[in-house]
């Protein structure tokens, strides 16, 4: 273990308090001195009050931390209010594991900035200390060239000739072919050794042995942070499978192209396959993969509810209620039902997850996703209820593992299928508006793929776009605006313009409608000049000019009325009103810039025997 600033003998503590007591006027916290244990910081959160009820007898589920007391230089500034506890922890261990050389390398690493912009980078600094040397009595370029000379006999000088040399400038050459850099603790440099990244900032990622929220990281771990875990191992999977499995790259060419069926088998569970898979093209346990499926399965509860073990049953029997008899059960329904519609010819009956509104509910019990099943339908999928929401519109509907919400049986007999308005902006047309179905699904169908979202404007609208619109080359459509009227950014395909609710997306007001029917009217083309992105208004298709092109009757002339022509004397008489009253039309930036190139292709250049001398800078 290193020396710690004011001989401590760890590197930081932090006081965690309960955030529900702090909103009601009492701060009731305790201090942890890191590293710590799973056992030591659950009694810490017994004391300070957490999973505790309140006077109206919901749980005090929340914390967060007040101050850091550190005694490792250049972290305090880094930590904050809501920091990972197990990844606090990981630090910390990793500090309390290095020997004095290590700490004083990882504190001159810190001091000049290198790798120490987070957490995560500082965890990975901790791992890669051999990319750096110190030398701790040099802390000038004269001691740097004295000692390279002198102590390294990096050059043969004469004895007589030492008091000749000039060591500051030999030293600052040194630091500069070097990239090394002086600090409090001596000089340090780059061996030269390649970073590498070992911890990529996932919760999965932290080693079993630095983990201290074991006892609350089922409950912690959100849908969101399940998903997107579950795509993450979903893509190493697909690009592993692409390298190592001929037949899988055939059927599978592209990149990632199976990432969301690899995806779907985490999420639901089922990854017995996955494993057999791994485990075929030699990758045991303490390989990267099959370790990150079972921290996986630890962290999200998920189990192998068909294979059973002997042990499993048996530890079930004797601890009913540490068992997962209610998530097996579930399962093997689920499956059951699936098998036996396979068998039929028929699609197998919907879950939840296919159905929901992309809509919340919030009920003293926590959040949950709005899925548009019926109750019996949910029932069917082995759901059962769980708790109604305050206001009874919603039922809560879970298996043990997972929970729903769906209307209540009055509540949708009686509510009408709603719509939300929209503003959709399509390359090269005008905006219109339609009313769609809310939820995900729609959104998808409307911009044809996976939905990003942006929020450049002060009103309460977003931008709702396809998220690989320009990875897939979809045309370039309208231009983000800065306050000084700049592009910084061109959303690609079509894209909607949606309000914003509390919660999730709704309709836009007649108002907004008005606004940025107005604001995205003009269609726009984009060049690259000069390394700026330039947009050129354009003429939004018409369909009746397009019509008229096609059917109009008089000698092909166009007249702005379809089939509507002027004859003789009078078509004459309107043509010269025409161009008497039409302004000139000026040329596009294109014909410009190309009539540019020709005059200075053209242009002659001077007559050097009559040029005395240049031009000076004021008649430029």
């Amino acid at each position: 273990m290193p020396h710690y600033e004011y001989d401590k003998d760890y590197p930081f503590a932090a006081f965690i308090t309960n955030l529900g007591k702090y909103n009601e006027g009492a701060l009731v916290g305790e201090w942890v001195k890191f590293p710590t244990t799973a056992e030591e910081l659950k009694k810490v959160f017994e004391r300070i009050g957490i999973g505790a009820k309140d006077d109206f007898g919901q749980p005090y589920e929340e914390w967060f931390i007040t101050d850091y007391n550190c005694y490792v230089g250049g972290l305090y500034d880094l930590l904050g209010e809501y920091e990972n506890l197990d990844e606090l922890n990981y630090l910390a261990s990793k500090l309390d594991d290095m020997s004095q050389d290590e700490y004083e390398r990882f504190q001159a690493a810190m001091e000049i900035g290198d790798h120490s912009g987070s957490l995560q980078e500082i965890i990975n600094l901790t791992e890669n200390l051999d990319c750096y040397d110190i030398y701790p009595d040099i802390h000038d370029h004269d001691d740097l060239g004295r000692y390279y000379i002198e102590e390294l006999d990096a050059m043969q000088v004469p004895e007589h000739l030492l008091g000749y040399i000039d060591y500051e400038a030999y030293g600052r050459d040194i630091a500069l072919e070097e990239g090394g850099e002086f600090t409090d603790r001596g000089y340090v440099r780059d061996t030269g050794s390649s970073f590498h990244e070992y911890y990529d900032g996932e919760h999965g990622s932290i080693p079993e042995e630095y983990r201290v929220m074991a006892f609350q990281d089922t409950e912690e771990l959100t849908e969101e942070e399940k998903s997107e875990w579950a795509m993450d191992i979903a893509y190493d999977m697909d690009e592993f499978f692409r390298q190592h499995d001929p037949q899988y790259a055939a059927e599978h060419p592209e990149e990632h192209a199976a990432k969301e069926e690899i995806y779907e088998n985490l999420m639901a569970g089922r990854i017995s396959a996955l494993d057999e898979k791994l485990a075929a093209l030699g990758q045991t346990q303490e390989d990267y993969l099959p370790s990150e499926i079972e921290k996986f399965k630890d962290a999200t509860g998920y189990e192998e509810f068909l294979d059973f073990n002997p042990a499993v049953i048996r530890e079930a029997i004797q601890n009913p209620d540490k068992s997962h008899v209610d998530e097996m059960l579930a399962f093997a329904k689920q499956a059951g039902r699936e098998y036996e519609a396979e068998l039929s010819g028929q699609a197998p009956a919907p879950s939840p997850d296919d159905r929901e509104t992309g809509e919340t509910v919030r009920t003293p019990r926590g959040t949950f996703y709005v899925t548009d099943m019926s109750r019996e339908q949910m029932e069917a999928a082995g759901y059962g209820l769980h708790h109604q929401s305050d206001d009874g519109k919603y039922l809560i509907m879970g298996n043990g593992s997972r929970a729903f919400a769906i209307r209540g049986e009055e509540a949708q007999e009686h509510a009408a299928p709603e719509k939300m308005t929209v503003l959709v902006v399509e390359p090269m047309k005008e905006p219109y508006v339609k009313e769609i179905a809310p939820g995900l699904h729609s959104l998808q169908a409307e911009v044809g793929g996976d939905i990003a979202t942006a929020y450049p404007f002060s009103d309460p609208v977003g931008l709702v776009c396809n998220d690989e619109g320009k990875l897939i080359g979809l045309e370039l459509n309208r231009g983000l605006r800065d306050e000084h009227g700049e592009i910084y950014d061109v959303m690609a395909g079509t894209f909607l313009v949606v309000g914003l609710g509390e919660e999730s997306f709704t309709s836009l007001t007649p108002e907004q409608v008005q606004k940025y029917m107005e604001h995205f009217k003009q269609p726009e083309q984009f060049i690259s000049l000069n390394g700026q992105i330039i947009a050129l208004p354009v003429e939004p298709e018409n369909p009746l000019r397009t019509a008229e092109m096609t059917l109009e009757d008089d000698y092909g002339m166009i007249d702005g009325v379809l089939n509507n022509g002027r004859r003789g004397e009078e078509l004459e008489k309107a043509q010269g009103e025409a161009r008497r009253t039409t302004p000139e039309k000026k040329p596009s930036i294109r014909e410009r810039l190309a009539e540019a190139k020709r005059e200075c292709g053209e242009r002659k250049p001077p007559d050097r025997a009559q040029q005395k001398k240049p031009p000076e800078l004021g008649d430029l």
